[in-house]
């Protein structure tokens, strides 16, 4: 199975492959390149055929098998596990190697006693003197398919979380959504997995539940995810309340609601208001020619005394006879030129 697995996605939900190909540039599934690139390397060692001589005695013996087998045996043989890691990230890079062996026996063979033998051939093999792996010992994580599936997607969040968070802007990309969403998607993995998980000494996951809980929670990881990806709480399926700790999420409804500004209407209001600039201009010069100048005196001295024309007597409906201080300067023409006697 290509990784990382994301079958605990939301089976309507269609961008997996997008998300994988963002996901698999990440520093932890680097490392998975690395050991599954060094894992395949063919180097051929007498030592490894220990392989042989414990799973084919296995019932069911499958050569896929003990071709990983012999892999791993170059693998340890041959490389330095200096190689992987520097300073303290040694023992979280120790636990990566093994777990990403254990990931591919288990699609491979889920038999219990099978696995036993795959690691008891390893046990001996990491033991031999030309071994070179010796700072990291492979062992066998002793999970079922089903338990371990389900602290494998834990594992691998928690182990990528920290650098997911820095890949998402407050730009909200295309790239910044496929990230949220993968985020959203595990959240709701996370809760239901939660559900069926509530005792540390029967349920495999317990701790590593609790410790992302713990992360996500003691922090501002949980703001970040809904300021930047634009989220908000919501219940989780099946549920009727939101989960107070690690809640479910969803779009923000309100910010995809926000309308944005019309282009069109956006240039017409600019084409107006430019429009615009030069009427005010004229408007002002108008105004401080007609408040402050001699002739500006004079026609405001005009339109004084023709407002003294009796209401409600209106231009259209005015006739100079009504009026003993106006005189007709030319009765003959049929707009009257009126002035002061």
């Amino acid at each position: 199975m290509d990784y990382p697995d994301l079958e605990y996605y939301d089976k309507k939900y269609n961008q997996k492959e997008e998300i994988r190909k963002h996901l698999k540039k990440l520093t932890f599934y680097n490392l998975y390149q690395k050991i599954d690139v060094d894992f395949n390397e063919n180097i051929v060692s007498e030592e490894c055929d220990i392989c042989n001589e414990k799973l084919n005695s296995i019932a069911n013996a499958q050569d896929e098998l003990i071709k990983l087998c012999r892999e791993v045996c170059n693998f340890i043989l041959n490389n330095d596990f200096k190689h992987y890691c520097g300073g303290t990230s040694c023992e979280s890079s120790c636990f990566n190697v093994k777990f990403r062996l254990y990931d591919r026996v288990m699609e491979i063979n889920q038999n219990p006693d099978n696995i036993n033998s795959f690691f008891d051939a390893l046990q001996i093999i990491s033991n031999l003197p030309d071994a070179r792996l010796k700072l990291c010992k492979i062992t066998n994580i002793n999970l079922n398919k089903s338990d371990f599936t389900h602290f494998k997607y834990l594992y691998e969040f928690l182990s990528t979380f920290i650098d997911i968070r820095s890949k998402i802007s407050e730009g909200h990309s295309s790239d910044d959504k496929l990230y949220c969403k993968h985020i959203k998607e595990f959240f709701r993995f996370f809760n239901s997995r939660s559900k069926n998980c509530t005792n540390r000494y029967t349920c495999k996951y317990y701790n590593i539940l609790d410790t992302i809980k713990t992360k996500l929670k003691t922090s501002d990881h949980l703001n970040f995810i809904y300021e930047n990806c634009k989220y908000v709480k919501t219940e989780c399926p099946e549920d009727t309340n939101i989960n107070i700790d690690i809640p479910c999420l969803k779009d923000n409804e309100d910010i995809l609601k926000t309308p944005k500004a019309n282009p069109d209407v956006k240039n017409g209001l600019n084409i107006l208001f430019t429009a615009a600039i030069p009427v005010i201009s004229i408007s002002t010069i108008f105004y401080i020619f007609y408040k402050f100048t001699p002739l500006g005196f004079w026609l405001r001295s005009k339109v004084r005394r023709k407002k003294n024309i009796p209401s409600p007597i209106n231009e259209e409906k005015y006739h100079p006879s009504y009026d003993t201080n106006f005189k007709i300067t030319d009765p003959d023409r049929r707009i009257y030129n009126i002035e002061y006697q």
